[in-house]
This record gives C-alpha cells, sequence and structure tokens, in this order.
C-alpha cells in the first residue's frame, strides 16, 4: 500500500508505528529527565510513575532495564549532562518505546538570576480529564498554552482549572510562598503529581517550612512574596513577573534561591 508522505508517496510500512494507536490517538505516556554527568537523579521515581500512567491507560508494563538502556544511550552519544524522554505508546499488538537523547543547553544560571516571566493562559485544565492525570501523549492543552505564552515572549503559561483556582504551568508546577507559608495547588485542582513537586515538598519539610496543598486562587499567586516553578528540566526557578505584574519586586526571593541550592544538594 502506498501513502503520501511530505510530499513523496512511499511504501506504508516504511511508516508502520505512524499507524499504530499511540501515535493516531495520542494513546501513550512520556517521561522527561536529566542526566547530571551521567547520572540521572529520582530515575525510579519517573518509572514507576510511568507505570502507573500505563495501567491507567490500559497499555501493558514494560519489562526493560531503564538505567542499562539509558545509560547506554548516553554513552553512544558521548553525552554526560542531557535531556532524556521516555516515551511509551499503544501498538495493536504490543507496546512501543522510544527513548531519545540530547544535549542539555537549556537554563543556563543567568536564567535563575533574572527569574521566569509568564501569562495567564485561557486555557482550563480538569482534574477528572485522564490526560491531567498523566503525562499523555495527548498534551496539546498544555502546548498551546505554552505556545501562547512564547508569542508574547513568555517563559511559561500558568493554567486554571474550571474554578478558577490555579492548576499549575503548562510544563511545571507552581508553588506561591504567603505569609512565610508555601502553597501548591492540590492534585485534586488540577496540578500534575511531579516527581521534582514531591522532591520539593519534602525538602520544604526537612527545612521546617509549612507547606500546604490545597486550593490556590489568583489573589493569593499575585499578593505572594514569592514565587516559583519546578519541573525535571528547569529544577526550582523563581517565577518573578506574571501578565506584566511584578512578583517579590521582580527579582528572585532568598527562599526560593534557598529550596533551589537543597534541590540541588539532591543531584549529586
Amino acid at each position: 500500500m502506498k501513502v503520501y508522505d511530505n510530499g513523496e508517496v512511499v511504501n506504508k510500512d516504511s511508516l508502520a508505528d505512524i499507524f499504530e494507536p499511540g501515535f493516531l490517538f495520542g494513546w501513550g505516556v512520556f517521561e522527561v529527565l536529566r542526566a547530571y554527568k551521567g547520572k540521572i537523579p529520582f530515575l525510579n521515581s519517573h518509572i514507576e510513575r510511568l507505570n502507573k500512567s500505563l495501567t491507567l491507560l490500559e497499555i501493558d508494563q514494560i519489562n526493560l532495564d531503564w538505567k542499562s538502556a539509558i545509560h547506554n544511550l548516553l554513552v553512544e552519544n558521548g553525552l554526560e549532562d542531557a535531556y532524556i524522554r521516555i516515551t511509551v505508546y499503544k501498538k495493536r499488538q504490543g507496546v512501543g518505546i522510544l527513548i531519545y537523547v540530547d544535549k542539555f543547553e537549556y537554563y543556563k544560571e543567568d536564567a535563575y538570576k533574572k527569574g521566569f516571566n509568564a501569562i495567564i493562559s485561557s486555557h482550563r485544565r480538569c482534574s477528572e480529564n485522564i490526560c491531567s492525570q498523566v503525562k499523555s501523549l495527548s498534551y496539546l492543552p498544555n502546548r498551546l498554552a505554552w505556545f501562547g505564552a512564547q508569542k508574547k515572549k513568555k517563559s511559561e503559561a500558568l493554567i486554571l482549572n474550571p474554578k478558577g483556582r490555579l492548576a499549575g504551568g503548562s510544563r511545571s508546577n507552581l508553588f506561591l510562598i504567603k505569609d512565610n507559608k508555601v502553597i501548591t495547588p492540590s492534585i485534586e485542582d488540577g496540578a500534575f503529581c511531579g516527581i521534582t513537586r514531591e522532591v520539593v515538598i519534602n525538602i520544604l519539610k526537612e527545612l521546617n517550612i509549612d507547606i500546604k496543598e490545597g486550593a490556590t486562587s489568583l489573589e493569593d499567586f499575585f499578593s505572594s512574596q514569592e514565587v516559583f516553578l519546578t519541573s525535571s528540566l528547569i529544577e526550582v526557578m523563581p517565577l518573578v513577573e506574571c501578565d506584566d505584574k511584578l512578583i517579590s519586586q521582580g527579582i528572585p526571593g532568598e527562599v526560593t534561591l534557598k529550596i533551589l541550592s537543597e534541590y540541588r544538594k539532591l543531584l549529586n
């Protein structure tokens, strides 16, 4: 069978996986990680979340030595500080796996000294939607929100849930510091169960800083002393401006930078 592919007519068999359910319907999940000098922090946590997501999407789990597979790929590509993406998708028979690595060149130290800026996106996130409960290949709302921020030359887009509460960023989790307490949106309000989010919550507890997971309003957000974002790629990133309104006088806050420092101690 012949198909049209970007200006060429080719054999359908040469594009076999494109016609699998994972690609046709976004039926799959992904994990994004970083390697630091060849080490991959929190890998077991990422794989545990991956397996839970596969079960939720009724995709067979995979028997693979993930650590060896990724390590060998890093060596093959001559990489130590790297971006890693694992993609697992539904096939009509079996499961498809793609692991991709590349040199990590994002977020130099100047980014942490300057901080991120953001917009409030018009897109909404419903926690009851299964695509909000896993890192789904059906990622379009998050990507469109992020694209909207990029068009306005902003670093991130913050997303509300249908009740008007903050759920988090298009590709990050959100933390507010107000009245000597830290607030982060709850999973029930649409926050994603981020690996870095959990690590940071544990850091806050070890530092004896009050941390609350719960409803987070825009009023709370814009009246915060400090705000920061978390993800495996950005680590702990100060957020200093949103919708052209300054947060923390437009500079990274002291508590945020302390948490970033503590987080980086866990990467060695």
